[in-house]
């Protein structure tokens, strides 16, 4: 069989261009990763785990009108997507306070939010990630406002959808990433959801149990497959 073209090769993910024009092979890596401070290590299968876990949430919010890259499941590591125009802006959602935002404003880790936060951040490591305003983002034609509105909706849409699928799971949804681009003039949600891309907690009888979830020592592999358990199992 002929070598797949790739397409793109990240740290966390290989892209390959499928037979398809338009889409591609996303291949999880068992890779290290960190989010807004949080490391997550590299074991055996984490690729496999991260691929499971986002496939099931994509068809999950699909399932709610909210459009993802998502097409079908290749193998153990790969899924299928639809090849979008990524638009190089992170939106981090926060519903409880922790990491950088608990530094930045002085609030106590674990206060539950009244109301989600939504920050964006440019996709650009030369200038360190830089947290942006929406007006940036059309300033800079990163996006239109037409497009920065409707990422925005969508954002709070996949929250509540969802908060309260992993809420049933007795997982709290503390923060993570989204990503949007274009496909056919349609925004869609893209990259992945998985333990990698957010801060995830325990819920242990109706209260938080912190730190049960460890993504950065021995324990991280059994902290995914929990999480992996959980969801797949329910």
């Amino acid at each position: 069989m002929a070598e797949r073209p790739v397409h793109i090769d990240g740290k966390t993910k290989r892209i390959y261009q499928a037979d398809n024009e338009d889409q591609v092979i996303i291949e999880f890596k068992d890779a290290e990763s960190d989010f807004d401070g949080e490391k997550k290590a590299k074991f055996k299968n984490k690729g496999a785990l991260r691929n499971t876990i986002s496939n099931i949430i994509f068809e999950y919010l699909e399932g709610y009108n909210i459009p993802t890259h998502f097409t079908s499941v290749v193998s153990e590591i790969e899924m299928k997507a639809r090849k979008l125009s990524m638009i190089p802006i992170t939106v981090v959602v926060r519903n409880v306070a922790a990491g950088s935002l608990s530094e930045r404003f002085k609030i106590e880790k674990g206060v539950q939010l009244k109301y989600p936060v939504l920050e964006y951040y440019l996709k650009d490591e030369k200038l360190d990630n830089p947290l942006i305003l929406e007006s940036h983002a059309y300033a800079f034609d990163y996006a239109s406002p037409e497009e920065m509105k409707h990422i925005s909706r969508l954002a709070s849409k996949v929250n509540a959808v969802l908060k309260s699928f992993l809420e049933r799971r007795r997982i709290k949804l503390v923060d993570y990433k989204l990503e949007f681009g274009r496909y056919k003039n349609i925004i869609m949600l893209g990259d992945e959801i998985t333990p990698d891309t957010c801060r995830l907690w325990d819920i242990e009888n109706g209260s938080i149990k912190d730190n049960y979830f460890l993504f950065d020592n021995s324990k991280a592999a059994s902290s995914y497959q929990e999480i992996h358990d959980r969801i797949v199992g329910s």
